[in-house]
């Protein structure tokens, strides 16, 4: 039953996310579709000290993905010919595979 709820709340926020940005334009979008997920599924783990474990993560995951943000951003913003997909795409890539690492680092004590 958790897992249905977490989808469902996942859902509402990429829904809600495609509503706002109809309703209040694609600039004020992120505001619902950036809504922190990452916190709202803390809710469904049991104990706090599984929940400080996941900030952690949560915590250079984040910071990954606003580098990312900031990345597409700028590249977009300059070479406007460029596919935001593509841009997009790559730095997805980049962002999972940093987070993965700096995280495992973070596990082994090596950050």
């Amino acid at each position: 039953m958790d897992i249905v709820k977490s989808f469902l709340i996942g859902g509402g926020v990429i829904a809600g996310s495609k509503v706002a940005s109809n309703i209040m334009g694609p600039e004020l979008a992120p505001i619902v579709g950036g809504l922190p997920t990452g916190i709202i599924a803390s809710f469904f783990l049991n104990s706090n000290a599984t929940k400080q474990k996941y900030f952690e993560g949560y915590a250079y995951s984040s910071f990954v993905l606003f580098l990312a943000i900031v990345f597409i951003h700028l590249v977009t913003s300059h070479y406007k010919k460029l596919s935001v997909n593509m841009v997009s795409s790559g730095a997805f890539i980049v962002w999972a595979i940093l987070s993965f690492l700096i995280i495992g680092a973070h596990k082994k004590g090596k950050i």
